[in-house]
């Protein structure tokens, strides 16, 4: 039960990182235009990237370490204390090395008064303590603390910007709302933590190092090809590549976002089960992910691309058409991150085989650079969303593999194979309402019935036994046999 509300609460603030975005963005694509929005998704981009250096693997070590400890107050205060003081010292010494950067790198000199904001708003970002909140399962926090943030975010993009010269204020404002959030993060942490009894000599930062290192070369290495895709697009080819580019691999990671949500509210009851000796639980909660994930990505998927230009000209404007081709590319990145959200962010890190998972990053970084440098001079955003698409399908490919040494896969491909089965009413689905209706009523309609269904799938999944799952998987291992 548990469970099942953490992952509500996580669905529920993964439909608002949805939601909200869909008020703001085609009013800013629109007042902005395509230069100005290539200029904050650049700056964001670069204060994103030195936010995951940063971070030096804690988003993922935090969360394991945590979960650990959760029951156990003391224990839970002094890990969180090193956790955080590692941290803190990685950011201001980034931080500097940012405010270099912005100094004497032309292209960033050039727009220094939002860069500099950009280095407020990361390093307001070591105050978020999302790794924590995650690791002793407060989804319900998480999820208010963002609903009220976002609606405040809402609330001044249209007072505050206008007309085109305003798009610093986007900046300004995410860092205003970063220190809000640190204020709120700081009286939650006073009611989970006690820092009183904490004695100096009991703070071991030593012990952190070596998996954090080694997580630490994973994180990097992942956004060489997660983060810097955008950044490399804006060094070699320009901002307004960088704005058709961002918008459409927006729409499409909102997407992902939703689903992410679903594994990062199993993870911590994932590491606990499996440390505490339930792995048939464990590989029953993996099965269970995996199917729900697969059967959602794969119809959306289908509408996205099939009401590609529907959807841009919809959310973005028509001066974004050159954002129809790389949102079509892109889509597929939606059950491939998927993918590897289960088997390298769920399967390996819980059973703790991060070597595996630094291996699969370092292979995504080398195809990510080749491509890059191979694509992007002449592609532009068409060959970043290439770079995307075929960067993510081999690190996703590369933790299948890894996982499948050491957890057990039998059954998961006639699953893929089911859920291609049951999504092919949507091909129906937008072929009639394309007929049938405008555009803007058709992406009503098609949206409308997705979420029907999936609402309606998600209640009957952890309620019920899916039994024509079980029925479809028997009947193909018959013909297998055969």
């Amino acid at each position: 039960m548990q469970t099942q509300k953490n992952i509500f609460y996580n669905v529920l603030l993964a439909i608002s990182q949805v939601l909200f975005p869909l008020i703001t963005f085609p009013y800013l694509a629109r007042v902005l235009g395509p230069d100005n929005i290539g200029k904050l998704n650049f700056s964001e981009s670069i204060a994103k990237y030195f936010i995951l250096l940063a971070a030096l693997g804690i988003p993922i070590y935090g969360v394991r370490e945590i979960a650990k400890k959760m029951n156990e107050k003391k224990e839970l205060s002094i890990l969180f204390s090193e956790i955080f003081l590692i941290n803190l010292v990685t950011t201001a010494f980034l931080s500097i090395f940012f405010f270099i950067a912005v100094k004497f790198v032309p292209i960033l000199n050039e727009e220094k008064q939002l860069f500099y904001w950009a280095i407020l708003y990361f390093i307001f970002q070591l105050f978020y303590f999302e790794w924590f909140f995650i690791g002793v399962k407060e989804f319900k926090y998480i999820a208010l603390r963002s609903f009220f943030i976002r609606f405040l975010f809402i609330l001044f993009v249209f007072l505050l910007i206008k007309e085109k010269a305003d798009y610093i204020y986007y900046m300004v404002m995410q860092v205003i709302l970063s220190i809000v959030i640190s204020i709120i993060n700081f009286r939650q942490l006073n009611k989970l933590l006690t820092f009183k009894q904490i004695k100096f000599n009991e703070i071991d930062l030593r012990k952190h190092i070596k998996p954090l290192l080694i997580l630490f070369l994973t994180i990097f290495s992942i956004s060489i090809y997660f983060s810097l895709d955008t950044i490399l697009l804006g060094f070699l080819a320009d901002n307004e590549s960088v704005g058709y580019y961002s918008s459409a691999l927006k729409l499409t990671k909102l997407i992902i976002a939703v689903l992410g949500s679903i594994t990062v509210a199993v993870f911590p009851q994932m590491i606990d089960v499996y440390h505490n000796g339930g792995e048939e639980q464990f590989k029953l909660l993996v099965k269970k992910c995996y199917d729900l994930i697969v059967g959602l990505s794969i119809p959306l998927i289908i509408i996205l691309v099939g009401l590609s230009s529907e959807i841009v000209q919809l959310f973005l404007g028509p001066t974004f058409e050159r954002a129809i081709l790389p949102l079509i590319i892109t889509s597929p990145l939606i059950l491939i991150v998927s993918l590897s959200s289960i088997f390298g962010f769920q399967v390996l890190s819980a059973l703790s085989k991060d070597k595996a998972i630094l291996i699969s990053a370092i292979i995504g970084m080398c195809v990510s650079i080749l491509l890059s440098f191979l694509l992007i001079p002449t592609a532009k955003e068409n060959g970043a969303a290439v770079t995307i698409l075929f960067t993510e399908l081999t690190v996703s490919l590369s933790f299948i593999y890894f996982a499948k040494k050491y957890f057990p896969l039998d059954g998961y491909f006639n699953i893929l194979f089911i859920k291609l089965l049951e999504s092919l009413p949507y091909l129906f689905i937008i072929i009639t309402c394309k007929y049938f209706s405008s555009y803007f009523l058709y992406t009503i309609i098609s949206t409308c019935l997705f979420s029907f269904i999936w609402f309606t799938a998600y209640h009957f999944y952890f309620n019920t036994v899916n039994i024509y799952q079980e029925q479809a998987t028997k009947l193909i291992n018959k013909f297998y046999k055969r």
